[in-house]
């Protein structure tokens, strides 16, 4: 049985949701509303009466085991700078945030940002269209979205968002941050991210749902360092942004928040 990732034009026919689910031709994973069979993944199989119509995955480039920092590389050189613009704008961040993690114009007519390695090291690419649909390039591994260098304030915190427009718009307000692709997954290459660069305070950022939350306490619980769960007043921190949110809007959110302090550390 072959699986795929919903979208906006093809949302979740049990929770109706554009994200974080998937279908196949019978059945669904919704990763917010509960069965009786959970799945690996942390969602719920629904085993639909009427068959869900058929979409084919958006194809990705040939490759099977990819050199990802050179095919990412090539296409970040060719990227004008007027292009990044053109989607910082749509986006409501700043392009030199988005130039700072990477985004580059790929073949696929797709926008594209690199996914490293807790050293830094590219070793997959994110695609992400002007629809705002997502998919990674074949032979990708998955990782971390990781800005090089940029202005920040230093409030002590990293911020751990959810995807690379995410990571922007935290940046666009003077937060040092990094991302992951989901909700849930890559928590060793956080781990390793997190003690290769010494970091000692996490904000974790989720969207208020149901899997933002699971992912975000299940990463807590894994932490040898001081953290906290932040939901911010919006549906996720580029919509918090966009709404008018600030780093001082930031401050005063975690003023009150409650920081957990790790029992042990975790090896």
């Amino acid at each position: 049985m072959k699986w795929y990732r919903v979208t906006r034009k093809r949302p979740c026919r049990i929770c109706r949701r554009p994200d974080w689910c998937g279908y196949s031709e019978n059945a669904a994973i919704c990763m917010r509303v509960q069965s009786d069979k959970q799945t690996q993944n942390g969602g719920w199989l629904h085993v639909t009466n009427e068959p869900v119509p058929f979409i084919p995955q958006r194809p990705a480039i040939p490759e099977t085991s990819m050199d990802a920092r050179g095919v990412w590389q090539r296409w970040f050189d060719r990227t004008e700078d007027s292009r990044r613009r053109g989607l910082a704008e749509s986006l409501g961040v700043d392009a030199d945030c988005l130039k700072a993690i990477g985004c580059a114009w790929s073949p696929n007519n797709a926008f594209a940002f690199p996914m490293r390695d807790a050293g830094g090291n590219v070793i997959g690419i994110r695609l992400r269209n002007e629809q705002g649909e997502k998919w990674a390039v074949k032979g990708s591994k998955s990782g971390l979205f990781i800005p090089s260098e940029y202005s920040c304030f230093a409030d002590g915190n990293l911020y751990l968002v959810e995807g690379p427009t995410d990571l922007a718009a935290a940046m666009t307000i003077g937060l040092r941050g990094i991302g992951r692709p989901a909700c849930l997954g890559q928590e060793n290459l956080i781990l390793a991210y997190l003690r290769r660069n010494q970091i000692e305070r996490l904000v974790i950022v989720t969207d208020n749902d149901e899997p933002g939350l699971r992912g975000a306490e299940k990463l807590q619980a894994m932490l040898s360092i001081l953290s906290c769960i932040w939901v911010p007043p919006a549906k996720d921190m580029r919509e918090f942004v966009n709404y008018g949110g600030t780093y001082t809007t930031v401050q005063s959110c975690l003023k009150d928040m409650t920081w957990t302090k790790p029992q042990r550390a975790v090896a």
